[in-house]
């Protein structure tokens, strides 16, 4: 068989080709492991619900005593976090506007301190680990505008990796809410190892 011989055009084309694969093979594995990370995510949110969930039934059966107004209450967060499932499983069918960038944000007007009041949703993790929770507040803060349901997910994000870290029996969190002239700043700090500088 005889062999034409490549003109330099053929060879950077050739190149260019080879380069062109090369940047599409880039590209797939970074859309691959951004997908892994959205699945990671979306189990991680859909867990935290699902726990609370949990815990707040077996509280109500395991104690059949319970104060009617401590039920009520327990029922109400049942209701809220099922809600918040519902709301998370639509996101995720909803998957194509996340991943062409275009989420929505519902603004609407939020105390922050009936946000903070869902550290109940997690109190039955920290009940588990023997933690104790406190929460500093001022008495009044401004309404702030923002999306409920996702400043809610990275609270309770935050709350449910304290309670996974801190010292069993052993274990402090402290949920502070402060606001100034710039705006409010909601902190999560535990006593736990935290995490690595790197």
């Amino acid at each position: 068989v005889e062999e034409e011989p490549l003109a330099r055009g053929d060879i950077l084309r050739l190149l260019d080709e080879a380069s062109q694969v090369r940047a599409l093979n880039r590209q797939l594995k970074s859309l691959d492991r951004l997908k892994d990370d959205f699945m990671s995510s979306v189990t991680h949110e859909l867990r935290t619900p699902l726990t609370s969930i949990r815990a707040f039934a077996e509280l109500m059966r395991d104690d059949p005593q319970m104060d009617a107004e401590q039920r009520r209450q327990f029922l109400g967060l049942v209701v809220e976090e099922t809600e918040r499932l519902s709301r998370l499983v639509n996101q995720v069918l909803d998957m194509s506007k996340i991943e062409s960038g275009h989420g929505e944000w519902r603004n609407e007007g939020i105390d922050l301190r009936e946000l903070i009041a869902h550290v109940q949703t997690t109190s039955q993790l920290f009940q588990e680990r023997g933690a104790t929770v406190s929460v500093e507040q001022p008495e009044a803060v401004p309404t702030l505008m923002a999306d409920r349901d996702r400043l809610l997910q990275v609270l309770l994000n935050l709350l449910s990796n304290a309670a996974k870290f801190v010292p069993r029996g052993q274990g402090r969190v402290t949920v502070t809410l402060r606001t100034d002239t710039r705006g409010a700043t909601i902190e999560v700090r535990d006593n736990g190892p935290g995490v690595p500088r790197e």
